[in-house]
């Protein structure tokens, strides 16, 4: 045996058995002093602290008023944001949060740090309690030269100081699980390779944990130092990349070994491919089960481990194992694997030029399960999804019978490849994926989604932006929650800037829920400042979003209602039924709303006013502010928070002078949505004009025309790519759904293109009005879905697109909304 199992050895003087580069440091971060660390959970700004040696680095929120960490993880004053080795540098944690939370470390009295012998410290005494006792806390962190640990001391004082629970918080978030081994609670990650250790110094049991938001780190026994008023306890934060790395360097003279797997056998450069590895490994004769780790995307994957013999074994997806006996001594090694060809598939994906588009490729085994590349947080092979963000792709599978979709979103054919895989031998595809929807002169967009500094998840923002070019989205400004946050560095990194417009914006997230819930682009980005220089949220919806619009001195841009239940905001603040004021002066300043889901324009809601409150059928409300003179146009976004499938299924089309991404004006953007020139869709492509004989003028959704007999006419085309289609064309007047100009394929066949038409409906529509109305255009494919291309989940909603109202004026004094409220009454 050589040590793979903790037990009850403590983890004190941990040691990496190489030599001590500089000793340890602390400073506070400013644009001269700035962390080298890596990982996707990286929260620092400037004002934060920094401490590191040559083994660790962490990063301590300053303890200052409104120091939040990301949405969910606020007042985080002298909690540890970051924390890491060295080499390799790869922070996931969220928080580890002194007291959990129950004390407040903002603006205190002290604040002390420097150095004492071997070691620096930072300590800091709270401000306040927020619960009721007579209390006072004190963090204090050590990092001593050498150690590959920080030590966090606390200590509760006062006359109460007896009766609290001794526990600290714990954010890790995600698919870190949470358990414990010998003297050492840990939670790990295996997949994005960082796992942390809690022990307490001379403890020969660990802390435990119970689960929540954040974990609790529970201390009891021994574990503690309390008398009446003083209570202390002392815990050690172990960065580890996994497990075994953990539990390997708690013995000491452990040292850092590299495995890697070898590289796909051919050149894969621009290629989207991953060789990710499982390494097992074992001490050499043993017949216990080994301990797995995981490789990064290249095969390599980094552990300490114990001087002995050890038996290796590296598998990876499409190319089998490789087994290994290693002997692992003083020094540092790089181990690697020598790996069959792969099998699979590979592909080049064009459009009908010929010129190589990024495309996502939806991967089904039809003779056993999907394959699960990775999970649905992570980047370019995310569960049965592979994003190829320059065309091409090279995907490792176990031998099987597999069906292929490549698809490149609802402006483009998608093909379909049916093959099998045989081991060690990989299937090449050139594909073809022609555009075929004639969009000239409108893009398409997504505004509201999310990824890891949002807070409230933990998707790679890299492969949030792979997601958005693979589904054609060319207009997509970035609004993580609490963060004004920017997607241009991963477009550069990609080197596909020219295909997709962005923008620096952020969703301010209060309390009430949804309501309070507001989206607003462009916005000024200050990096490496709190909420990268955005507003706080308020209480009040209407002082938060009146903020939002009102920030950067007032500067044009938009301002998006998220989610809102709009008979809250119209007259039920309380939601207890009974009018009230609600929120309605937010309507004075969204310039957009969210109206989703878009199918249910088609359902009575009348008949079941339940469903009103309980599905929220914002599209119904909408058309009920519409009538009450609201004239806010709808959106539609995904609000996507992770990557499988998750941005895509949802877009807007808005009118552009530029059919090229990399042109598309910001301005012009908010311009044409505030004006209301947007079509909604989960897929179709539709086209609504209106003109007039009354009016030299074309119409756009948005727009008011003139009509004074009554008589107006819509032009009304609908495409579909192959993989979608539509069989009704429904015409709502002021809100309500006219049997005349309601055309389904089954009884108007006439007008509907077939099967293999991208053209799938055209019509040029008298319309009769006795009185002012706005008119809506909604399709649908009912019945039908978009499961395999668009994944099992939103896959399910029919094919459907909705128009943005044309509003007509009919005696030439401006359009005069009609007050009816569609058979529900507003609460007044």
């Amino acid at each position: 045996m050589h040590g793979l199992i903790v037990g009850t050895v403590l983890l004190t003087a941990l040691c990496l058995g190489r030599a001590q580069t500089f000793a340890a440091d602390i400073q506070v971060i400013d644009e001269n002093h700035r962390p080298a660390m890596k990982g996707k959970e990286l929260d620092w700004i400037y004002g934060d602290y920094w401490l590191q040696n040559d083994q660790i680095s962490l990063i301590i929120a300053n303890p200052v008023s409104g120091r939040d960490a990301n949405l969910t993880i606020r007042k985080v004053g002298a909690a540890i944001l970051d924390l890491s080795l060295q080499d390799p540098s790869n922070d996931q944690l969220s928080a580890y949060l002194p007291t959990a939370g129950r004390y407040l470390f903002q603006d205190p009295k002290l604040i002390r740090s420097g150095k004492r012998g071997d070691a620096v410290f930072w300590e800091c005494r709270s401000s306040r309690t927020l619960i009721p006792s007579e209390t006072t806390a004190l963090v204090r962190y050590e990092l001593r030269d050498g150690d590959a640990f920080v030590t966090a001391h606390v200590i509760i004082e006062g006359k109460a100081a007896g009766m609290i629970p001794a526990y600290d918080g714990v954010r890790a978030d995600n698919t870190f699980k949470f358990n414990s081994t010998g003297n050492t609670a840990h939670c790990a990650d295996a997949f994005f390779r960082q796992a942390i250790g809690f022990a307490v110094p001379a403890s020969e049991t660990a802390p435990t944990w119970k689960s929540g938001r954040p974990y609790q780190l529970k201390y009891a026994g021994s574990q503690i130092k309390s008398n009446d008023e003083r209570v202390h306890w002392s815990v050690q934060l172990h960065p580890a990349t996994n497990l075994l790395d953990l539990q390997a360097a708690s013995q000491g003279k452990a040292t850092m070994q590299t495995f890697s797997a070898t590289p796909i056998d051919r050149k894969t450069e621009g290629f989207a491919a991953v060789n990710r590895a499982t390494f097992a490994i074992k001490p050499a004769g043993d017949d216990s089960p080994a301990m797995e780790i995981l490789s990064d995307d290249s095969g390599t994957a980094h552990s300490r481990l114990q001087p002995g013999t050890y038996d290796v074994t590296a598998t990876v997806l499409g190319r089998g194992s490789s087994k290994r006996r290693i002997t692992v001594g003083s020094t540092a090694q790089n181990i690697k694997f020598e790996l069959p060809k792969v099998g699979g598939f590979v592909a080049h994906v064009t459009d009908q030029d010929g010129t190589l588009i990024p495309v996502k490729a939806t991967v089904y085994r039809q003779d056993g399960d999907n394959p699960d590349f990775g999970p649905n947080s992570t980047r370019t092979f995310v569960e049965n999804c592979v994003y190829a963000v320059s065309g091409k792709m090279i995907a490792g599978l176990e031998p099987g019978n597999y069906q292929v979709f490549f698809s490149r979103g609802p402006e483009y054919n998608m093909a379909i490849k049916e093959f099998t895989v045989t081991a060690h031998e990989l299937r090449e595809f050139k594909i073809t994926l022609p555009r075929v929807i004639d969009s000239k002169g409108w893009v398409s967009s997504e505004m509201h989604s999310h990824s890891s500094p949002s807070g409230d998840n933990t998707s790679d923002q890299y492969g949030r932006v792979e997601n958005l070019l693979c589904e054609n989205l060319e207009f997509a400004p970035c609004t993580e929650h609490a963060r004004i946050s920017s997607y241009e560095p991963h477009l550069t990194a990609m080197g596909r800037q020219n295909l997709m417009a962005t923008c620096t914006g952020m969703e301010v997230t209060g309390q009430p829920l949804p309501v309070n819930h507001q989206n607003a682009f462009p916005l000024h980005h200050h990096p490496h400042t709190q909420n990268g220089g955005g507003p706080h949220v308020h209480s009040n919806p209407v002082v938060q979003i009146e903020r939002l619009a009102m920030w950067d001195e007032g500067s044009d841009k938009l301002v998006q209602m998220n989610h809102p239940n709009l008979h809250q905001v119209y007259g039920d603040l309380d939601l207890d039924g009974k009018p009230d004021a609600g929120f309605r002066k937010m309507l004075n300043w969204a310039d957009v709303i969210e109206v989703h889901p878009l199918q249910t324009i088609f359902e009575d809601v009348v008949s079941n006013p339940k469903k009103l409150r309980v599905n929220q059928t914002k599209i119904f409300q909408w058309m009920q502010l519409l009538n009450q003179g609201y004239r806010i146009p709808g959106v539609v976004n995904t609000d996507a928070h992770y990557n499988h499938h998750g941005s895509g299924w949802l877009r807007n089309w808005f009118p552009s002078t530029t059919d090229d991404p990399a042109s598309i004006d910001t301005a012009e953007m908010v311009n044409v949505a505030e004006a209301g020139h947007i079509i909604m869709s989960t897929g179709p492509y539709l086209s609504v004009k209106a003109t007039s004989k009354a009016q030299d003028k074309i119409a756009l959704p948005g727009d008011d025309i003139n009509a004074k007999k009554g008589e107006v006419t819509l032009h009304i085309s609908v495409q579909c790519p192959n993989w979608l289609d539509i069989n009704r064309v429904q015409v709502l007047i002021n809100g309500r759904m006219s049997p005349e100009l309601n055309w389904t394929r089954a009884k108007h066949a006439d007008m509907f293109g077939g099967s293999d038409d991208v053209v799938k409906f055209t019509a040029n529509s008298p319309v009769t009005l006795k009185e002012d109305a706005h008119l809506i255009v909604a399709t649908i494919g009912e019945g039908l879905t978009m499961e395999k291309v668009m994944g099992p989940r939103y896959g399910k909603i029919p094919p459907v697109a909705v128009s943005n109202p044309i509003f007509v004026d009919l005696d030439g004094n401006g359009f005069q909304a009609n007050k009816d409220e569609l058979g529900l009454p507003l609460p007044h």
